[in-house]
């Protein structure tokens, strides 16, 4: 076994969320000390290689950060996702019940072996064909916009050896049989950590016409819940306070829907926008994500590098 330096991740108290296409209540756990930075020793496990046809993900996960099960979602032929409080099995999407968990080998490593699919599917110019797809995930409860979804992960290409990449949507792609070593950063949102109080305070783009109410939407309450409303504080400038954990992510919106987003100018080697397009210069705003920070300001002021999506020139 090879020796690795890892920061034990501090754990005060416990709640955070599933995944996407990306309650009652639960046990807290104990808190332990703030040993945030402190190396700890730990081994990275040896796996025996599944057969042909099959891979096997070998997770490490930050300490404490799961209580309900890990599993995956996606798709093993390009076309059934898993939805709603599903997980892939071995034969495609199933209930929780049902679904294929990852066990624990030693310390916070985990594993899981999933059968790929039966014929590949995607090849392109940019990756090889693909057997399956989609998030690891912390079993979440009603996770119909797969919020408990790993976030800040990488794959070990030193022990891994199924040919693996990544979408553009933030999917772990297998290309063929192996196994997969990866470190996991954290979860988009858990139910094992307790959310804590975010001030949010925006500095939005000038109204080019008449003024309009403004949200926040995010996976702190599920992308498809209820939106926070952002109170104005004057001028430009609007304040929120949300309940959250850390690597929860959130967007600026006109209240009710999103026919009034900020956008973002788009340049080639700003790597704060997105799919870019020397054709299409104007874009959607990159998702917020929280840190530790609990005070937060975004500033969309700029008028050459930001406005709302329905004022003349950002379309």
């Amino acid at each position: 076994m090879k020796k690795v330096f890892l920061a034990v991740l501090a754990i005060a108290t416990i709640a955070l969320v599933g995944c996407k296409k990306n309650n009652d209540p639960v046990p807290v756990p104990t808190p332990t000390p703030d040993t945030t930075d402190v190396p700890v020793e730990e081994d990275i496990p040896e796996v025996d290689a599944p057969a042909e046809g099959y891979v096997t993900f070998v997770i490490q996960i930050p300490a404490g950060s799961q209580c309900n099960g890990i599993a995956f979602k996606g798709t093993v032929d390009g076309s059934a996702w898993t939805g709603a409080n599903e997980y892939l099995s071995l034969d495609g999407p199933a209930g929780v019940e049902s679904c294929i968990k990852f066990e624990k080998i030693e310390g916070n490593w985990y594993k899981a072996t999933y059968k790929l699919g039966a014929e590949a599917w995607g090849e392109s110019d940019t990756h090889p064909a693909t057997y399956m797809a989609g998030k690891l995930c912390l079993i979440y409860t009603d996770d119909g916009n797969w919020e408990g979804q790993a976030v800040n992960w990488s794959v070990n290409d030193e022990y891994s050896t199924a040919d693996n990449g990544k979408s553009n949507d933030g999917n772990i792609e297998v290309y063929g049989s192996g196994l997969l070593y990866v470190n996991v950063g954290g979860w988009q949102k858990s139910e094992c950590l307790v959310p804590e109080a975010y001030n949010i305070t925006v500095i939005v783009p000038a109204f080019c016409e008449e003024e309009f109410p403004i949200e926040l939407v995010g996976s702190f309450e599920g992308w498809g819940s209820e939106p926070v409303a952002l109170e104005k504080v004057e001028g430009t400038t609007f304040k929120a306070t949300i309940m959250a954990n850390a690597n929860a992510e959130w967007k600026v919106r006109g209240e009710g829907g999103w026919d009034k987003e900020i956008r973002i100018f788009r340049t080639e080697d700003d790597p704060a926008t997105i799919d870019y397009d020397e054709t299409d210069t104007w874009g959607g705003c990159p998702n917020n994500v929280l840190g530790e920070e609990k005070n937060v300001t975004v500033d969309y002021s700029d008028p050459a590098k930001y406005c709302w999506n329905v004022c003349e020139g950002a379309e």
